[in-house]
């Protein structure tokens, strides 16, 4: 790892943090790492890199991305994703092997799953099979869990104190991350003497992004307007409007003397996304109706990534739009949004474009509820199961069985109550239900809550 990396030092902090609090602590099982929300891609790259050969933790870590549905079905999901792994690692093994560091692991206990069998202490079995199995003993094995989706914090709280009270073997921990403030995932630890830890280590990330990004030539249209976007970011932090203007005109002439249109155009929708904190502030239409000309223009001189932009700046209107209480006119750039991106493939961009015009078209439109209902569900037919985990499609699609179940529509019933089963488990409808309320959306333009919205 290069040490003058500024979020590598960032990363060297958290192993730093990890030795003294954690390697040689025998009696620990569970430890519940307290980050703020913009630090989970740094924690991420984290369990990664441990997790790779180039780790410097004493202990092996294996980290899991096993999305979490409920309680029930947990322990199964993490041995199936387990041995899909272990099945895909043929080279590593065998690399290993060559080296004299062969992992002598039986993995044929844990391929037959049985509804019978007790899927918790099934698991536990595995790590601990797994953890004898490693080279160069003593070794301390450490499961890293970071689901791409959480259907309900209280149920993955109480999976994981489900663990605690079978008894995680010894030599094996489990780390999750949760929420400074928040404590989704906070036990009771009264029952578990010195089997619980909590941490919060204090990082620098916005310093450390700010010098990566920033550094280098200041004349290079890149970095300056990398530059200018940190001081808006500050500017909008200090509701410093003057500043915000100031630091984004500077953005436009750096972009626009570089002569690159896909640079120009991110740098207005830039502009204008940072002025959705002064949402009255008249340059923000008119800097999101020119950064859409500039994407249009250089998607028509062959650059590619202007597409992207144009999806974006379609969903930005759409969202100013919805701001100003013109409902329609928002559900239309919705929808030009949602059948630009479906035409290119970008699945999971269409469905979140379709699922604002639907849920928009619900509460203020309901003549175009359906229609645009029905397109949304379509449109997510060709996505992957894991593209429908991490996506808004299964709201769509459970609003749509709704639809079909009552106008008697059995085809599609049964065609949404398979794949939906395969995917959440017979449960399904309880379990979206439950995602939509923790509200998790995806971020791709801003997210208006109604009550920010206001007359025109």
């Amino acid at each position: 790892m290069n040490e003058h990396n500024p979020i590598a030092l960032e990363i060297n902090k958290i192993q730093s943090h990890w030795r003294k609090a954690v390697t040689g602590k025998e009696t620990l099982r569970l430890v519940r790492l307290m980050i703020q929300p913009e630090e989970a891609r740094l924690y991420e790259g984290f369990f990664k890199l441990e997790s790779s050969p180039h780790g410097q933790l004493d202990e092996v870590f294996v980290t899991h991305l096993t999305s979490f549905n409920n309680e029930d079905t947990f322990s199964a999901a993490i041995i199936k994703d387990w041995l899909e792994t272990y099945d895909n690692s043929t080279e590593l093994l065998q690399s290993m092997q060559e080296k004299g560091n062969a992992l002598q692991w039986d993995a044929t206990p844990y391929r037959q799953l049985s509804s019978y069998q007790p899927q918790d202490k099934l698991l536990l079995q595995l790590l601990q099979s797994f953890r004898e199995a490693l080279p160069h003993q003593p070794r301390e094995l450490v499961l890293a869990l970071l689901p791409r989706q959480v259907s309900d914090t209280r149920s993955f709280t109480s999976w994981l104190t489900r663990l605690l009270k079978t008894g995680i073997p010894a030599g094996v921990k489990l780390t999750v991350v949760d929420h400074v403030g928040k404590d989704y995932l906070q036990i009771n630890d009264r029952p578990f003497p010195g089997q619980i830890l909590s941490m919060h280590i204090p990082l620098q990330l916005a310093d450390a992004i700010q010098k990566l990004a920033t550094a280098g030539n200041p004349n290079d249209p890149e970095i300056s307007f990398r530059k200018c976007l940190f001081e808006m970011g500050n500017a909008a932090k200090d509701k410093d409007l003057q500043r915000m203007h100031y630091w984004g005109q500077r953005m436009l002439d750096t972009t626009q003397r570089s002569g690159n249109k896909g640079l120009f155009a991110t740098a207005h929708l830039s502009y204008a996304g940072m002025l959705f904190n002064f949402k009255r502030d008249p340059m923000l239409p008119q800097l999101l109706e020119k950064g859409a000309r500039i994407a249009k223009q250089g998607l028509q001189q062959g650059d590619v990534a202007c597409l992207s932009l144009l999806i974006q700046a379609y969903g930005y209107q759409g969202a100013y739009a919805q701001i100003r209480r013109n409902y329609s006119t928002a559900i239309d750039w919705y929808q030009q949004q949602a059948v630009l991106a479906e035409q290119h493939q970008f699945l999971p961009q269409a469905v979140m474009a379709w699922y604002l015009a639907v849920d928009l078209s619900r509460r203020k439109d309901s003549s175009r509820y359906y229609p645009l209902l029905e397109k949304g569900y379509q449109s997510g037919i060709p996505m992957t199961d894991d593209e429908i985990t991490s996506s808004v499609y299964s709201f769509i699609a459970a609003d749509y069985y709704n639809y079909a179940y009552t106008n008697k529509l059995t085809s599609i019933v049964q065609e949404i109550n398979e794949r939906m089963t395969r995917i959440f488990g017979k449960d399904w409808k309880e379990e979206v239900d439950k995602l939509k309320k923790s509200k998790v959306q995806a971020l791709m333009q801003p997210q208006i809550p109604e009550e920010e919205e206001e007359e025109a």
